[in-house]
């Protein structure tokens, strides 16, 4: 939607630029939770989500980004008549490598076959999040 085509969504580029702001601090504040609640209990058994792995790395990566999106945003906000796709669209390109490849890592290093290795099912029924 960053070329506009939000407008055929029915959002105006005000709406438009809010959703992608929510978008920023929703994912921001899920990979707080990880950080904070998460990965501290993984680590315990699996060197992947220890401080300075490759989880936090990603996140870090992934907020390099998101930090410029939020810039952007702003500018946009402030002047609506600034408002300028390519610019958009490279800002949320400039973290799409590092999330995709976040993600596929997340979803193996948390599949069954990968946690059985570490946990049993009754430790896994005790996580408190």
């Amino acid at each position: 939607m960053a070329d506009g085509s939000f407008n055929k969504e029915g959002m105006s580029l005000r709406q438009y630029l809010r959703f992608v702001d929510e978008f920023r601090e929703h994912l921001t504040l899920h990979h707080d939770i990880e950080e904070m609640h998460v990965f501290p209990k993984l680590a315990k058994k699996m060197p992947e989500f220890r401080a300075n792995e490759r989880h936090k790395k990603s996140h870090k990566l992934i907020h390099d980004g998101l930090d410029r999106v939020e810039a952007v945003v702003k500018g946009f906000r402030e002047d609506n008549s600034s408002y300028n796709p390519v610019e958009m669209r490279a800002a949320l390109d400039s973290f799409r490598e590092p999330l995709y490849t976040h993600l596929a890592e997340e979803v193996r290093d948390l599949g069954a076959e990968n946690m059985r290795k570490y946990w049993t099912l009754s430790e896994i029924a005790a996580f408190r999040f």
